[in-house]
Parts: C-alpha cells; structure tokens; sequence
C-alpha cells in the first residue's frame, strides 16, 4: 500500500473531503487527488501536516505499522470506561501540570477532528498562533476550540465544512488560552 492509499483511507475514515483536507494542508486539491491516487508522491509539507493536523502518525504512513493516528486506549473509572487519548502536534519539552488546562467541547463546530464530549488538553504556555494549529480562545467570554489559519488576514475558522461561514477574523478583543496538545474520547 502506497502514501496515496493510506492518506486516502485515512482522510475516509475522518470523512474529510478531499477538498477540505487539500485547504488544511495549504496544497490544491488536485494536488491531493493526485497524491490518493498514486500518481504524485507526497512531500513533506502533506506528510509533517498531517501528522500536525489530523495526528496521523508518520510511523504508519511510512511503514504500515501500528494504528493510523497517534493513539493509546485507555480504561479508567469505577465502571472502567474504554477512552482513547491522542496526541495533537509537538510539545517541545515537558508541560508541568499547572501549565495544562482540560477543556471540554460543547459543540460540534470542530468535528471530525474534536466530537461533542470531548475533552483536550491545553497548552496554556504556548499561546504562539501557528497557521493551521488548533487552539482555545476566549470570544465574547466564551471558551472556544478553533482552528487558526494565517492568509491575507488571520483567521479563526470551524472544521465542519457546514459551518466554514462561522469563520472570525482575529482582532484584539479575541484571547488565545493555549494549544490543544491531547485529544481525550469516550469510546
């Protein structure tokens, strides 16, 4: 199986358009299209921005092994409760715990990536905005999980395609909180 068919059936398994995942990535869609079906090779661009963005792992891209996404299974609770626990781009040196935030989403502006009842860790030390890096802001003193894009002119946007128009641009009464660096989900 070759980078085109995994990225391919990892972008399914998301249920990501090609479309959308070519807009995350920076790169055209045909691009993209051309990648999945084995006529391009993917450089290094797609490969590090979907480890950073989607948290695929470059370990399963390159050699096939182990899960497609960065993951570890977990039980945990009185009824041992089956979550999984994934982590969302680097993490330059050890977070202590009191540099960590657990924020639960209420919403589903963030799906596929982050489902209703989710629960991501952030980074409240790494409040440095990166194009296309997924982080917490406060907006009209509400806590919101959205995805940063730099262009023309730098953006909050949703990863529900649906819900694309809901884009905000940045201005100065937004706070970013931090960067989500793990992915907690009930199973």
């Amino acid at each position: 199986m070759n980078y085109g068919d995994k990225i391919k059936i990892m972008r399914e398994k998301l249920n990501i358009t090609q479309k959308s995942m070519a807009e995350s990535l920076g790169i055209s869609q045909s691009y993209l299209c051309a990648i999945e079906s084995g006529k391009m090779q993917a450089n290094a661009k797609v490969i590090f921005g979907l480890e950073r963005i989607y948290g695929v792992k470059t370990e399963w891209l390159s050699e096939g092994e182990e899960s497609v996404f960065g993951k570890t299974s977990l039980s945990v609770g009185e009824n041992r409760s089956r979550y999984t626990a994934s982590f969302i781009g680097e993490i330059g040196s050890w977070i202590g715990e009191d540099k960590l935030f657990l924020f639960k989403v209420t919403n589903d502006n963030m799906e596929p990536c982050f489902m209703k009842g989710d629960e991501v860790l952030v980074d409240v030390s790494d409040a440095h905005l990166k194009n296309y890096g997924v982080y917490l802001f406060e907006i009209e003193s509400k806590n919101e999980l959205k995805r940063f894009v730099d262009g023309d002119f730098a953006k909050l946007t949703n990863d529900k395609p649906r819900k694309k128009n809901n884009d905000i641009i940045m201005n100065s009464s937004i706070k970013c909180l931090g960067r989500a660096v793990w992915l907690i989900r009930k199973l």
